[in-house]
């Protein structure tokens, strides 16, 4: 076995020869005097490990363990510094040039001996770590591509299952469209004819037509909803509601549905009142729906129990426990686990008799998973069930729009709607929705006349509509096509298609689209009421102080412009003196908050040539061109010319001032431990703080919520007023 290969370089001979007998006959040693001649000799052969002296002429050794580290042959190559320099610095540096160890002069021949047996020992193994990677490497790509040809016949049989699915999926999405449209029809004219002045007899039929056609829809829904969560694409939405009209709506749905049976319904909830959470209404009632009506539909005499429990609420969520429990026929044991199968029920006798499509369970089990919970279930056949859950929702956060459900009263909008659709039954149903609800409303036969009436109002100057209906499927020009020739108009009006077709990945195309919305046909009175209070202005909300929360905005956003002047008057010099120094990062960092404070005090043209700057400085990079920056500052300008006179006014505003040092040295001791726990309530103390005589920086640095900064200015303030300061 040879020996290992030790290349010395120091331009002492001594010390290349001390070191040469110190480890003579162990290794096979090699030897140069400077680092220049060390690297040509170096180009030709690779020693296992170099020992190298630190100070040298021409080239020291940190220099040549650079050189050496740029070598590729090299790189793998382990370097000891062996030298006479002592201090700490010099150890430190070479260690950090990539060196293995430091040796210091004198050293003990054993010790160094020693030393680089342990470093040589530490190679070979990792040479032979490595070499057994290498073998195992060949090892892994053999079995790869062993792997890859089964990938491939997986691939093939996954490509036919995926061709059968997507054709599965496209035939969902025909009947959906085929049944659903003429639903829209039958159900809405049902309920529009219920208003009517017709005879009871008459009225009976048509709630018999809308009971019917409400459980063909939810048949249709339940299927659409199984080959939604086959294809993982079901989506819960987060939107704010209150959780009590959620109960109010299925108790009186179920209610309804028991009312010819021996049936007592026992209803408890302790749950959050008056306050909003953040979860999916639509699917929530769904869930607790399917539970109910599975309980009413199996027990024919005896009780039904809902509860609906809070079991924690903190300031930000509430934990609610549901359960439903009959007095039905039961699960038998064996069927139990099999519950949640989809097209499942106890038996075939179960579907003849009770009907259904046995999907229910199957997706109320998933709804409940998606929102976090748990479905369980306990029954005894012949005895009953109890199927129960628990979720946790977040409490929003301030008010927000209003949910309908129930009984409750409708809204009444004032406005003008457009409707583009081609089916006159649809446009009378939808009409004469929107009329009840104080809506006028202009008729588009298909996509193209819908784009010409927009059109036409942009050019003459018309008010524009508050909202529009999209139909997807119309003759002449479709859905997609007019939605993208009216966004050309750079209108404000929010887009909500129209359309029975209401799989996920339509949702997602008319999304991507530009539209806002969607309302799936056929749909309720409270689902088209709902959609539209998501978009337009409702006249009145209950239990709501309108003008309270107005005057409250207002005094909001009047601070909010008056500090933006106070703040970004320079902000264009600001933003071209960081590009002039080179520093894009602070450019791009202005640009940023500007593009946020613009679009808060609703100064959109500001808000979007700060976007503009703020993507060509992105990713440090300078993009920039004169038309960009001019269009910039030109939208500050107008902005901050706007808002000066909020300025002006408020500078104007007589302040009496403060002469009373007791009143003053009071003013001061409230307001110092407010900025001592950096606590935002110090704002609301301005208008007193402003009647202390030259506190001008102190109440600037308040408003900006610099507490730091406003307490060292206090200290200035609280010797003026010969009170003690924290020096």
């Amino acid at each position: 076995m040879s020996k290992q290969k030790i290349f010395i370089i120091d331009d002492s001979m001594m010390k290349r020869e001390m070191v040469k007998r110190a480890i003579a006959g162990a290794y096979d040693v090699t030897t140069a005097s400077s680092g220049k001649e060390a690297l040509e000799m170096l180009a030709t052969e690779t020693p296992d490990i170099i020992i190298l002296d630190v100070e040298m002429p021409e080239m020291d050794g940190y220099e040549t363990l650079q050189h050496i580290q740029m070598t590729e042959s090299l790189i793998d190559v382990p370097v000891v510094f062996l030298t006479a320099r002592t201090d700490a610095a010099a150890e430190l540096y070479g260690l950090s040039l990539g060196a293995i160890d430091y040796i210091t002069v004198p050293f003990s021949p054993p010790l160094l001996l020693k030393r680089l047996e342990l470093h040589l020992s530490l190679i070979m193994q990792k040479r032979e770590l490595k070499k057994l990677n290498e073998n195992l490497t060949g090892l892994v790509d053999e079995r790869t591509q062993e792997l890859a040809q089964s990938n491939d016949k997986l691939r093939t049989a996954l490509e036919v299952a995926e061709a059968a699915n997507r054709t599965k999926s496209v035939f969902i999405a025909n009947m959906s469209h085929e049944t659903r449209t003429p639903l829209n029809s039958i159900i809405g004219f049902s309920e529009l004819s219920q208003l009517e002045d017709l005879p009871d007899k008459v009225k009976g039929y048509l709630s018999n037509i809308s009971e019917s056609a409400g459980w063909l829809l939810n048949i249709i829904n339940d299927i659409l909803d199984i080959s939604v969560i086959e294809l993982g694409k079901i989506v819960l939405v987060q939107s704010p509601f209150y959780f009590t009209e959620i109960l109010d709506f299925c108790r009186t749905k179920t209610v309804g549905s028991i009312e010819n049976k021996n049936i007592t319904l026992s209803w408890e909830t302790t749950t959050v009142v008056g306050k909003k959470v953040l979860g999916d209404p639509a699917r929530l009632r769904q869930a607790l729906m399917n539970l109910l009506s599975n309980a009413a539909k199996f027990t024919d005499s005896g009780s039904i129990r809902f509860s609906a429990i809070t079991k924690k609420e903190t300031d930000k969520s509430v934990t609610i426990a549901f359960k439903v429990q009959d007095s039905g026929i039961g699960i038998s044991p064996t069927q139990i686990s099999h519950i949640y199968e989809p097209f499942n029920q106890e038996d075939n006798s179960s579907t003849r008799k009770f009907g259904g499509t046995g999907l229910g369970l199957s997706i109320t089990k998933t709804i409940v998973e998606l929102m976090g919970g748990r479905l369980e279930v306990e029954s005894t056949l012949d005895v009953g069930s109890s199927f129960g859950f628990e979720i946790t929702l977040d409490l929003a956060i301030g008010e927000s729009k209003h949910f309908v459900t129930g009984d409750l009263e409708k809204p009444n909008f004032h406005g003008e709607v457009l409707i583009c659709e081609d089916n006159h039954l649809n446009q009378q149903v939808i009409c004469d929705h929107l009329a009840r609800v104080g809506l006028k409303t202009v008729i588009a036969n298909n996509g193209k006349e819908g784009v010409d009436i927009v059109s036409d109002r942009v050019k003459s100057g018309k008010k524009l509509f508050d909202l529009i209906f999209m139909d997807i499927q119309m003759p002449v020009m479709d859905g997609l096509k007019a939605v993208a020739k009216i966004l050309e108009f750079d209108i404000k009006t929010p887009i909500v298609a129209l359309t029975a077709n209401v799989m996920p990945s339509d949702l997602d195309l008319y999304k991507i689209s530009g539209m806002s919305d969607a309302l799936g046909k056929p749909y309720t009175t409270q689902e088209l009421w709902n959609c539209l209070i998501q978009h337009l202005q409702v006249d009145s909300y209950s239990a709501l102080d309108k003008e309270k929360q107005k005057a409250d905005e207002e005094k909001l956003l009047s601070q909010l412009k008056i500090n933006f002047v106070k703040d970004y008057q320079d902000a264009y010099n600001s933003l071209m003196s960081s590009i002039g120094k080179g520093d894009i990062k602070s450019a791009h960092r202005l640009a940023h908050t500007l593009k946020g404070l613009s679009g808060q005090i609703g100064e959109k043209e500001l808000q979007a040539a700060s976007l503009a700057v703020e993507a060509k400085l992105k990713n440090n990079q300078y993009r920039m061109d004169e038309t960009e920056l001019a269009a910039f500052k030109e939208a500050l300008d107008n902005t901050i010319n706007k808002l000066l006179p909020l300025l002006d006014e408020f500078n104007a505003r007589d302040t009496i001032k403060r002469t009373d040092k007791t009143e003053i040295q009071a003013i001061i001791a409230k307001l110092e431990p407010l900025l001592l726990n950096r606590n935002p309530d110090c704002e609301e103390m301005l208008d007193e703080v402003r009647t202390i005589p030259n506190v001008e920086m102190l109440v600037s640095l308040i408003e900006r919520f610099k507490f730091n900064q406003a307490l060292e200015e206090l200290e200035n303030v609280k010797k003026t007023w010969e009170m003690a300061t924290g020096e």
